[in-house]
């Protein structure tokens, strides 16, 4: 019985060791997706954040807050309305001068964007803003908004008699 108890316990760390030289390879590494944080600000104190994933070495702005859950109302590249806030399609800009601003964290400031999100290239490891008005979003870094991913595997080892 101790005998099978041990090649239990052998064969379960040879397996995490498999897992863990796996989860590290270069190969795995590249397959993994890139990302991009999200924060979009409505204007009255609330807020929502977003991780991005995707696989290309960059997308635009645009991209990003299109591939993002929340619900995106646009016309062309104009965005007219997050998650119920803001203007329908056929009138994009019917509360002027609110409308949703574009943003970008760069050194932990916020930065009015001074292209419009389909121009703007977004990169692994980017935040990028959206604010109803004119104000920044809250400052949120990276990792607040993509926390790393840690797998924790329990190992319970069993004494015999």
């Amino acid at each position: 019985m101790k005998y099978l108890r041990g090649i239990g316990i052998a064969l379960g760390l040879i397996g995490l060791v498999t897992l863990v030289a796996h989860a590290r390879s270069p190969q795995t590494r590249a397959q993994q997706s890139n990302r991009v944080g999200l924060v979009v600000g409505f204007g009255d104190g609330t807020y929502a954040t977003e991780c991005v994933r995707f696989a290309e070495p960059e997308i635009s702005g645009f991209e990003t807050l299109m591939r993002s859950d929340l619900d995106v109302v646009s016309n062309g590249g104009a965005v007219c309305g997050i998650e119920g806030m803001g203007c329908p399609a056929d009138d994009c800009f019917c509360a002027a001068p609110d409308y949703w601003s574009y943003w970008h964290l760069i050194d932990g400031t916020w930065q009015y964007s001074g292209s419009g999100a389909q121009g703007y290239v977004v990169h692994d490891g980017g935040v990028e803003g959206w604010h109803w008005g004119s104000q920044p979003p809250p400052t949120l870094v990276f990792d607040q908004i993509c926390p790393s991913f840690t797998v924790h595997i329990p190992i319970v080892l069993a004494g015999g008699s």
